[in-house]
């Protein structure tokens, strides 16, 4: 894991009243800035969470049998794009009806899979290496 990297200033300020008494304040300020590996692998998440879920809205309402009509037909739509690599993989089964469309199903754990390799691969990437030292 990718850890928030801490910066430290610190400032002296030294006043000095008209009796010559010098009074002397050290101010230290800390903060935390979140690398870039970790920016990364956070988006890749969020990508890949806005995937699945309309993967799994699509799966949902073509399994109740919802009407191909506003807010579904959109899910529909995006989700035709997001599971057509995954079409004729898996039969879709038709119980009582109604139909468990498994592109959808198999895309989600496709897509889950790749973030987790894409999400490795950022933080293989993004750690730090130790400092090289001149040996001779």
């Amino acid at each position: 894991m990718i850890e928030p990297e801490a910066s430290e200033r610190q400032e002296t300020v030294t006043r000095v009243d008209p009796a010559g008494n010098a009074d002397q304040t050290i101010t230290r300020t800390t903060g935390t800035v979140t690398p870039m590996g970790a920016r990364l692998k956070s988006t890749v998440w969020l990508a890949v969470g806005v995937v699945d879920l309309i993967l799994a809205l699509d799966f949902i309402f073509k399994l109740v049998a919802s009407a191909n009509v506003g807010f579904v037909g959109f899910i529909t739509s995006v989700a035709g794009a997001l599971n057509a690599p995954f079409r004729g993989v898996l039969a879709s089964a038709a119980p009582n009806g109604r139909t468990a469309y498994w592109p959808d199903v198999l895309g989600i754990v496709v897509y889950l899979i790749a973030a987790w390799i894409v999400v490795t691969l950022i933080g293989i990437m993004a750690a730090r290496r130790p400092p090289k030292t001149n040996q001779t």
